[in-house]
């Protein structure tokens, strides 16, 4: 389906403008270098998050201002796209997540105030149906596979199964709604995400010493990525990740990242990596003039940049070192 990019002018406009007012570098490092969470707060007090920090009850309520914000920027963006249904797949991750977070509660006893109020569908909704067993008013897929993870959760008590199950849907139905609505951008960003997932579970069940079958269950099909390639690096050494990806777009990243997992045991570096490949992957469509690239871009750049002040936060509350809070900051989309 052919569409003319020229009826983004006026989101493109509207985009431009919004940039302007992202955090910069400066501003993180600004907040990292003071000595509480409290004057950290106070720094950002200077942006436009002015009101929303006004109205904190104390430094420790600061989820609450950070997922207002994030729902406020999806709202306006789809607010101003032409094709709003194109921004709206988006939000689909947080029905996903705030399901695995509702799930993981119910089953688990894991109590998180980690609820985002971005998603398709209300978490009104999302938790009566988890509350009560009752998936009828859930999206299709969503539906089944919610059901999916009750039947076999009472039968296996694996509480893996909540994440991979939920994975696979939302990726099915990423891939899939792009492609209906012929956006190959949106697909390539989502298959690049799906191979940065399946890196980090391939390292991640080699350190586990888990087998070939697992990682066959773990990986999430529509990526770059040949999943049979990397089920075959399941019994090498890490070592040879670097090498068997060295001539892939994502060699820097394996290389520096892998490096890194095996000296401290921690995925946080690749974990910042991949997210810094998406911002300079969604970086590439930043100047068009015209087109959904970036509308794209600046959500990604919002999410990011709240992804940053939560790192800075939750850091100066736990009082650690400046060094490893900067160290874990993502790139700013500037």
């Amino acid at each position: 389906m052919l569409v003319d990019d020229t009826i983004y002018a006026y989101s493109v406009g509207r985009i431009r403008s919004l940039e302007t007012r992202l955090l910069e570098q400066g501003r993180y490092d600004r907040m990292i270098d003071t000595s509480s969470g409290e004057e950290a707060l106070k720094v950002l007090a200077e942006t436009d998050y002015a009101a929303a920090v006004a109205e904190l009850a104390g430094v420790h309520d600061f989820e609450q201002m950070l997922g207002a914000e994030l729902k406020n920027t999806f709202d306006l963006v789809i607010g101003i796209s032409p094709r709003p249904e194109l921004i709206s797949i988006l939000a689909l991750r947080y029905d996903v997540h705030n399901l695995k977070v509702l799930f993981k509660a119910k089953y688990l006893g894991v109590k998180s105030d980690l609820l985002i109020p971005v998603g398709t569908v209300e978490l009104a909704g999302l938790e009566y149906a988890v509350n009560e067993d009752d998936y009828r008013d859930l999206p299709e897929k969503l539906r089944h596979a919610a059901e999916a993870i009750v039947e076999d959760f009472t039968v296996n008590r694996d509480p893996q199964v909540i994440d991979l199950t939920l994975d696979r849907v939302l990726y099915d139905q990423l891939i899939s709604s792009a492609r209906d609505k012929g956006s190959a951008f949106l697909e390539g960003l989502f298959a690049r995400q799906i191979d940065l997932i399946n890196l980090k579970s391939l390292v991640r069940v080699k350190r586990m010493g888990l087998d070939r079958e697992f990682i066959k269950k773990v990986l999430l099909p529509h990526g770059l990525l040949a999943t049979d390639r990397l089920i075959s690096l399941i019994d090498e050494q890490l070592e040879s990740m670097i090498t068997a990806f060295s001539m892939s777009e994502y060699a820097g990243l394996v290389e520096e990242g892998v490096r890194d997992w095996l000296e401290k045991g921690t995925a946080s570096r690749l974990e910042k990596l991949s997210d810094d490949y998406i911002t300079n992957y969604l970086g590439q469509g930043k100047w068009k003039a015209f087109g959904p690239e970036p509308l794209v871009g600046f959500l990604w750049a919002r999410e990011i940049e709240i992804k940053n002040i939560r790192l800075i936060l939750v850091g100066k509350i736990n009082k650690l070192p400046a060094g490893a809070i900067r160290e874990r900051i993502r790139n700013a989309y500037i």
